[in-house]
């Protein structure tokens, strides 16, 4: 298994990339777990709450962006 530090700068990478167009990034997480060697039970669950977590702030950011310019 790869070392954290530079998996999670790869996880972060492919977060701003997905949120910056407004995905969540799943397929990205899965292709990086994937190759990383985690097993499938932990890939699922894992790659939904960050899918959910990226969504999230994509969506507030869009809430908040959108608020400002009818202001």
């Amino acid at each position: 298994m790869l070392d954290p530090v530079p998996f999670s700068v790869m996880l972060l990478a492919a977060a701003a990339l997905y949120a910056a167009v407004g995905h969540g990034g799943a397929s990205a997480y899965l292709a990086l777990m994937a190759l990383t060697g985690f097993a499938p039970e932990q890939m699922r669950p894992l790659a939904l709450v960050l899918n959910l977590f990226v969504s999230a702030i994509a969506f507030i950011q869009s809430r908040h962006n959108s608020g400002s310019e009818n202001s």
